[in-house]
């Protein structure tokens, strides 16, 4: 048995039988996009589940004795291990520079442990697939619980997770021109199957979000490139909980961020890119307070520029740059207004189904608060205070009160795209 992955040269939007084959399991949306990358961390997340369900298998290969130390095994293909201790727990460990620990392969001497071993993989890689299937397929949201049985796995896939999301943009952009087009007639499924994806890419990075800076920069650095930001792919879908998730990737890349987000402020012309800017640098500016200083003055200064060229429409980033204006002017650790929070069905605390509530899927984040600010602005406290679990509902039969009726996702979708186009 193989336990390192197999190297696949894989030409853009082809992927080989075997991948298209084991990627239906996800679903028709997603297997027609990164599909090679979802099965790479399938794979991955099983091996962590294979050692998980047999650790004294690794008795084994262990020096005896009551002081023996703990197994170190390095993860194939990622910057990962896991730890085995001589009681059999796990504690799984980001690797940075030289990775440490046995390679899997190398240990498995026996045949005796390579059969065993066999039948816990199969096993495992279908315990996989059931995990990340809530993730994946259409018409589907994972419940919290559901969230943390991946989540608690990131060390080994997180960095698998993040391309995931990034690399799925350029999917991304044919579902919306192709919905785009269908806007102005009724629903159908290339806007349900945007929203699918979107949501998906949620998913992703999320199960990324604690990732240490140092993973990130190198994403930061070919993700901001050619005018894009970190968060415009979530907050030009339109929707409170959508923007909380772009809010958590911009907070994520911090200050290498900021270049891009600078340069939309002095140039971008669609009102939409210069909320998401505002909204991006906002969201950095409060979680990192090294970079707060630096921000606000930037923001104060396009806003006084901002006039000097033609947007199409004014109001709308006039409103945008007061809100974020207001809000870092707002202390350290101030929280959310409460009236932003009772529109949203939010709490302080973020009890109960926390961030995905069902006005927080409904709602649009440019919309007027009761502050007179925009409601992203106003919630954007709260969002950053969120876990990651606690972007879910705290069981699988809240999910259904999140469910869109296709007029809803209609309206979601005229807004998005025709009211106030990014392109």
């Amino acid at each position: 048995m193989r336990w390192t992955l197999e190297q696949r040269t894989l030409y853009p939007h082809r992927p080989n039988q075997e991948t298209r084959e084991r990627s239906q399991n996800f679903g028709s949306v997603i297997a027609a996009f990164g599909s090679d990358d979802l099965v790479r961390m399938a794979d991955t997340l099983a091996i962590g589940i294979a050692i998980e369900l047999e650790p004294t298998t690794w008795e084994s290969i262990r020096t005896p004795g009551a002081s023996a130390p703990p197994v170190v095994l390095k993860i194939p293909d990622v910057p990962a291990a896991i730890e085995i201790d001589p009681s059999g727990r796990l504690r799984l460990l980001r690797q940075h520079g030289v990775p440490v620990g046995e390679e899997i392969d190398k240990l498995m001497t026996s045949a005796g442990l390579r059969s065993r071993l066999h039948g816990v993989r199969a096993k495992s890689r279908d315990i996989a697939f059931d995990l990340l299937a809530p993730f994946t397929r259409p018409g589907r949201f994972p419940s919290r619980a559901e969230f943390q049985s991946v989540f608690r796995w990131a060390p080994l896939i997180e960095l698998l997770a993040y391309a995931l999301a990034t690399r799925s943009l350029m999917a991304l952009e044919e579902l919306r021109e192709r919905a785009r087009v269908e806007a102005n007639t009724a629903f159908s499924a290339g806007k349900c199957n945007y929203r699918a994806v979107t949501h998906s890419m949620a998913h992703f990075f999320l199960m990324s979000s604690d990732a240490p800076d140092y993973r990130l920069v190198e994403a930061a650095r070919s993700s901001t490139l050619n005018g894009w930001s970190p968060s415009l792919g979530f907050t030009r879908a339109r929707t409170v909980w959508l923007a909380a998730a772009g809010a958590k990737l911009a907070a994520a890349f911090g200050p290498t961020a900021l270049e891009c987000y600078f340069r939309t402020l002095a140039t971008a012309r669609h009102a939409f890119r210069i909320f998401d800017a505002l909204f991006g640098l906002t969201a950095i500016a409060l979680s990192h307070e090294r970079a707060r200083e630096e921000i606000v003055q930037a923001v104060m200064h396009h806003a006084q520029r901002v006039g000097d060229r033609s947007v199409d429409d004014i109001d709308c980033v006039m409103l945008a740059f007061r809100s974020a204006i207001e809000v870092l002017k707002w202390r350290a650790g101030e929280h959310s207004p409460v009236a932003a929070l009772d529109r949203l069905g939010w709490s302080r605390d973020h009890e109960g189904d926390g961030l995905a509530s069902p006005a927080a899927f409904r709602l649009d984040p440019t919309e007027t608060a009761p502050s007179g600010m925009m409601l992203g602005f106003s919630a954007l406290p709260a969002i950053l205070r969120a876990s990651p679990a606690q972007h879910y509902p705290r069981s699988k039969a809240r999910v259904y009160r999140l469910k869109l009726r296709e007029t809803e996702m209609l309206q979601i979708a005229r807004r998005a795209w025709l009211l106030h186009p990014t392109e």
